[in-house]
């Protein structure tokens, strides 16, 4: 497994230029899509994924966990530290997309104790307005990145 170098979470902020599909550039361009191509938007982690991808009106989130400022470990303290972070880091997204929590429909959860559903779930249901939640899927997995508690991805209603 590669070194993981410490990232600022705020890196996150502040430079994911979207790219066209299929663009060869530097994360740091932005070239104009062809009409109805996704629109990537780079991760700043060292890692090989993108933390949005537009595609027609839906933003699709990747997955995303409670990582600390450095970007290389979780958050201390188990499922309700984690899962408020990985909250933060998702708005950070969405806001960088001019969207928010309302704009979510989907979301899909993996959590690595099914025991800690009842915690996330309450941490969870503060986030989106009673009656409103998004459609989701929750499941218990066998491990999760950086040894994480709890990872989302979402799915946004973002319409061009």
């Amino acid at each position: 497994m590669p070194a993981i170098r410490p990232i600022l979470a705020l890196a996150l902020l502040a430079g994911a230029a979207p790219l066209a599909a299929g663009d060869g550039a530097d994360p740091g361009t932005t070239h104009a899509p062809a009409p109805g191509a996704p629109v990537f938007t780079p991760s700043t982690l060292p890692y090989p994924f993108s933390t949005a991808v537009q595609v027609g009106d839906v933003l699709y989130l990747s997955g995303d966990i409670g990582v600390d400022e450095s970007g290389s470990a979780v958050v201390p303290g188990g499922i309700e530290p984690e899962t408020r972070r990985m909250f933060e880091r998702i708005g950070a997204t969405l806001a960088q997309h001019g969207l928010g929590f309302d704009d979510v429909f989907k979301c899909t959860v993996y959590l690595a104790d099914m025991g800690e559903w009842p915690a996330f779930n309450a941490i969870y249901a503060t986030y989106f307005e009673k009656g409103r939640y998004p459609a989701r899927s929750a499941m218990g997995v066998s491990g999760l990145a950086l040894g994480a508690r709890v990872e989302m991805e979402c799915w946004a209603y973002s319409p061009q």
